[in-house]
């Protein structure tokens, strides 16, 4: 049961839940809010026919707090999502900036062993020079 709908949208969340955890556990919350909702859907009718209006009262009001808490719910899961997506882009990235890196240096050390030193070294340079070419913005 929901008493303060200020609470946000971890209220009913484990804590200390990862992103993908912590997204799984609010997708599983709505489940639950919708199943709630479905339950005292019934109520409302059964109260409406049974004309007791304070109990109506009660189930929109517990309705209308379960569709805050939704809400906030599915709007969190978006920026968990953001940061899921990002956290995997970041790590795509660093993986594939770690094996170009692997393979330049496997590059040069077999070009240093098989080109003759004055080759190597004129290569090395240039690429030394677009280098600093490129981080100055020339």
């Amino acid at each position: 049961m929901i008493d303060n709908p200020i609470a946000g949208p971890y209220k009913n969340i484990p804590k200390d839940l990862n992103d993908e955890n912590l997204w799984h556990a609010m997708n599983s919350r709505i489940s639950d809010i919708d199943s709630i909702r479905r339950t005292i859907k019934i109520q409302l009718f059964q109260a409406n026919a049974n004309n007791e209006q304070q109990k109506l009262i009660e189930l929109k009001n517990k309705t209308h707090l379960l569709l805050l808490e939704r809400i906030a719910l599915h709007d969190e899961m978006k920026r968990i999502k953001e940061r899921i997506k990002n956290k995997r882009c970041h790590h795509h990235r660093s993986q594939n900036n770690s094996l170009q890196e692997s393979l330049a240096i496997e590059f040069m050390l077999i070009a240093q062993q098989k080109l003759p030193m004055n080759i190597f070294a004129d290569i090395r340079n240039e690429a030394a020079m677009k280098i600093v070419d490129r981080k100055s913005g020339r």
